[in-house]
């Protein structure tokens, strides 16, 4: 009977996962090479010449891998420090429930609510200028739509930061950090030599898939950068919806190019993460 519910789940999984997904992608590489489209007339290569030759998408590539790994990396250390420095406030009933907040909190919603708050028009700027910190509101730095992708990342870590929190927590516990620190303590380690030989080693291990789970997820997130992302470059989902949704039609499949470039890097990332982890460890007997 086990057996049975897990084909039909194995079953449902390939028909609502897989099957759009490969044929989305199919579509789009026949796209991408002139076999379907618009104003496609037979296959040719010329697509493919021109988004590689423009640059446009490994600038717009790098860009993305940028936000997305500075955002990972503040997000990942903000809740290890946090997780590790106030592990008893954190665990109180009042507190998970902020930690928690943030997580249902759309990231449509997040970008809107980060430009209400940093743009020249928004809540700082004029409690800045109310304060008589500026004399003007244009005065206030740019934090949203600026080339520093400032207003992107702060939305990305308000997003990622509390649930690595709580997944450090979870790590702490079950790993029975605690009890490891004070063995460590008692055999003379110093409180240095605890956090970053014993503490910080469990706590990594545990969850590293995750962080490049979550580095794969910022690098292709759309609302968050559609709103506060500059024109040029931008992140490699809005380029591709950019390049797409053009009134020039001959430029459809440039974007449909992009679309199959980042889809392989991804995929191939994603095999080559999860091939490494459930690689069975080895184990040598000598006779």
């Amino acid at each position: 009977m086990k057996n049975k519910y897990s084909n039909i789940g194995l079953l449902f999984f390939v028909l609502i996962g897989v099957v759009p997904f490969a044929a989305a992608f199919i579509y789009s590489v026949l796209y991408s090479f002139g076999v379907v489209g618009v104003v496609n007339d037979g296959f040719t290569t010329r697509f493919w010449e021109s988004a590689i030759t423009s640059g446009e998408f490994f600038k717009s590539f790098g860009y993305s891998a940028a936000i997305a790994a500075v955002s990972v990396t503040i997000s990942v250390g903000l809740a290890l420090w946090l997780a590790l420095k106030f592990t008893k406030e954190l665990n109180r009933k009042l507190l998970s429930f902020v930690i928690y907040l943030p997580l249902a909190i759309p990231g449509v919603v997040a970008a809107f609510f980060t430009f209400q708050l940093f743009s020249k028009a928004g809540f700082f700027s004029r409690l800045s200028y109310k304060l008589g910190w500026l004399v003007e509101a244009r005065q206030f730095p740019d934090l949203v739509n600026d080339q520093y992708a400032i207003g992107i990342i702060l939305t990305f870590i308000t997003g990622v930061m509390p649930f690595f929190v709580l997944l450090f927590l979870n790590v702490y516990k079950n790993e029975r950090v605690a009890d490891l620190s004070r063995l460590a303590y008692s055999l003379g380690a110093s409180p240095k030599q605890i956090t970053w030989r014993v503490s910080l080693p469990v706590m990594l291990r545990k969850i590293w898939t995750l962080v490049v789970l979550y580095f794969i997820f910022l690098l292709g997130a759309y609302e968050v950068p559609l709103i506060l992302g500059q024109e040029s470059p931008q992140m490699l989902s809005v380029l591709v919806i950019r390049e797409i949704k053009q009134y020039d039609l001959t430029k459809i499949s440039e974007g449909y190019v992009v679309a199959v470039i980042y889809t392989i890097i991804v995929s191939l990332a994603a095999i080559l993460l999860f091939s490494k982890k459930s690689k069975p460890t080895e184990v040598i007997v000598d006779n």
